[in-house]
């Protein structure tokens, strides 16, 4: 009986469309949104990117017990798979915390490679520091 069953969760990942701009996004596109047109409003960040909306790969993670089965990179190709195959996108775009050896180790593996650009409002603080990385897709 699935009631008395206990399940655990040993890993997630999230596959979204996202404007390209390099924005980190927050879990309410309103947000996005509004802190888009703060951005374009003092003549910040906005760009024809901004428009421009493209796979995007966030919030990745798997159990600490199974780490180091290959699991995060079974559900990168995964979800590469979908935005190519199924949407029909050449690009996956995410990002990542240029500190945060493991998961930089598993992205740059995977062929994604750092756009350059950052999200840089003078209200992102450490945020700007977050690197933005693209995959062209096969």
């Amino acid at each position: 009986q699935l009631s008395d069953a206990k399940i655990d969760v040993i890993a997630s990942i999230e596959l979204r469309l996202q404007p390209c701009d390099a924005k980190i996004p927050f879990t309410l596109p309103w947000l996005d949104n509004m802190e888009r047109r703060i951005a374009a409003s003092i003549g910040r960040q906005e760009t024809k990117k901004a428009r421009d909306l493209q796979p995007y790969l966030s919030n990745l993670a798997v159990a600490k017990s199974y780490r180091g089965r290959k699991i995060g990179k079974a559900l990168v190709r995964c979800v590469e798979n979908i935005a190519a195959t199924t949407w029909g996108h050449k690009k996956m775009y995410l990002h990542v915390d240029l500190d945060n050896t493991p998961a930089l180790n598993l992205y740059q593996g995977e062929g994604y490679q750092d756009v350059g650009a950052r999200w840089n409002p003078f209200w992102a603080g450490k945020a700007a520091t977050i690197g933005y990385f693209v995959k062209h897709l096969s």
